[in-house]
């Protein structure tokens, strides 16, 4: 009898500027070197059975990663957490690592939020908080978004969720953000950057949280006890 374990890791300095796709095939890697009985794909080109939730972007370190592993026997997750870090490289660390209760919906189909951690050098508490209260007041910040399919118009402030705290640290000011992530509605870096008006590329910036939120309550991926209909 397999299982299926999901895990929270962490993104640090050393590999923020990695490509999703070389991120990617580096956790796949390390895998391999663990000899864990991953499962795979039926076909003319297996593959092995892992999902992960929503991209992080480049140059953004994370607390707040997750990927669901499917092994072909049973794995305890302290034993999959103590072995998996024993062969990531620098930079990746798993943080906590749980079985999955069958019918678990998949990460990509429930997250729908993000928080994150921004510092931004020589910036402004008062001038971030007077952009804040500014944005408080609009309903509308519309950008031209270029996508697959063309440039289309999007409004920023309603992906927008929460500023807060605003923080002057060290030369610059600490800001802490929750914004809608996923298929519904996602607000990229550097269209947050554009809202608060900040140079995100000289920023730097943690995701600390992917959150599923239902109205006002948020739970976190690995609050995996009550099965989403």
């Amino acid at each position: 009898m397999g299982s299926i374990i999901r895990f929270r890791f962490s993104v640090g300095s050393e590999v923020r500027f990695l490509s999703h796709l070389d991120l990617l095939r580096t956790l796949e890697r390390a895998l391999r070197r663990t000899g864990l009985p991953i499962a795979h794909t039926e076909g003319f080109n297996p593959r092995p059975k892992m999902s992960f939730g929503f991209a992080l972007p480049v140059g953004v370190m994370s607390w707040a990663e997750y990927g669901d592993f499917e092994f072909n026997e049973k794995v305890s997750p302290h034993a999959f957490e103590t072995l998996y870090n024993e062969h990531l490289p620098q930079g990746f660390r798993v943080l906590a690592a749980e079985t999955l209760p069958e019918g678990t919906p998949a990460l990509m189909s429930v997250i729908n939020a993000a928080r994150y951690q921004i510092y931004i050098p020589g910036g402004s508490a008062a001038e971030v908080k007077e952009r804040v209260d500014w944005l408080k007041q609009v309903d509308t910040f519309v950008i031209e978004r270029q996508t697959k399919k063309g440039v289309r118009k999007v409004n920023l402030r309603p992906l927008l969720l929460e500023v807060g705290p605003i923080s002057p640290v060290g030369g610059g000011v600490e800001i802490t953000t929750l914004s809608s992530l996923g298929k519904q509605g996602n607000l990229r870096i550097d269209e947050l950057g554009q809202l608060l008006d900040f140079p995100y590329r000289d920023a730097v910036i943690t995701r600390t949280a992917q959150l599923i939120m239902d109205g006002e309550e948020f739970r976190e991926p690995m609050e995996i006890g009550v099965r989403d209909e």
